[in-house]
């Protein structure tokens, strides 16, 4: 629980003891005191001999609180006549739309939050089916000293167009900047970029074999292995850039990404000296 939630949970706590000790609800007589307080989905509802009376609105003529995500504002919550969403209806739900409503902002009415040109295209970028790498290896058994090559096919740019409602054409693209490789022996991660890593330029030599413990500890050539990894975790990445424009030059909106991992096991090759 954070700070925030304590906090204005005690608050609300404090708040109805007021309430039951001075009796100064809505619509209470002076120093009467409560039968009960109850924090409800539509505020801080007491009961005074009988009659019941809140310290907001009623409940609204909708029935699901359902939740969305606002630019500048973060997720936020409304009222819906239709699913999915927290039944007002179904008691199991009202916990859930207390906590909802507690931690989070009522949502904007439609139309009141000036969209910036910025933030739309954010939208549209981060709505893209933005693909992840499918990566090969070759050899598929690394060779120490000798360059281990990753090849992935490239996925297509994509592209968005829309007009806003100032008439202004929105553009959004996103594509394949760079292709950064983690190749899973301790190094730092290598971003190649998109026109090398796709044309078969991602390689890296391992200076170190991999191997199980035993044969670390036991074999002659256990001095040649990783001191810890039986194979090497291999990260692949597509950092997606995206940007917009709206008839002008492109402005960068900044860089997703999407990644595989798999294991790389990778062997040595001795010359040993043959006797005429």
């Amino acid at each position: 629980m954070n700070v925030r939630s304590v906090g204005a949970r005690l608050a609300v706590l404090l708040f109805i003891a007021m309430t039951v000790l001075t009796g100064a609800i809505l619509g209470a007589a002076p120093g009467a005191a409560a039968d009960w307080c109850a924090y409800s989905i539509d505020g801080i509802t007491c009961r005074y001999r009988g009659a019941t009376t809140s310290t907001s609105a009623p409940l609204p003529p909708f029935r699901y609180l359902r939740t969305r995500v606002e630019p500048g504002l973060g997720t936020c919550w409304y009222w819906s006549r239709y699913p999915p969403g927290l039944d007002g209806h179904n008691p199991a739900h009202d916990s859930l739309i207390i906590y909802t409503r507690f931690q989070n902002p009522e949502c904007p009415a439609p139309g009141s939050v000036v969209v910036t040109v910025s933030s739309r295209a954010w939208e549209v970028f981060r709505a893209f089916p933005l693909r992840g790498p499918t990566p090969r290896i070759r050899p598929t058994v690394g060779i120490t000293n000798l360059d281990s090559v990753i090849t992935t096919a490239r996925p297509s740019p994509l592209r968005h167009i829309e007009t806003l409602p100032d008439g202004r054409v929105l553009e959004v693209e996103a594509y394949v900047g760079s292709v950064p490789v983690a190749w899973g022996d301790g190094s730092a991660a290598i971003a190649y970029p998109a026109a090398t890593a796709f044309a078969g330029g991602a390689a890296y030599a391992y200076p170190l074999k991999t191997c199980p413990p035993d044969y670390r500890r036991s074999h002659p050539a256990g001095p040649r292995c990783h001191p810890t990894l039986e194979a090497y975790q291999v990260t692949v990445s597509f950092a997606w850039v995206g940007r917009y424009r709206t008839g002008g030059a492109w402005t960068t909106l900044g860089t997703l990404h999407r990644s595989a991992s798999f294991a790389y096991d990778v062997d040595e090759v001795i010359g040993i000296p043959v006797a005429p």
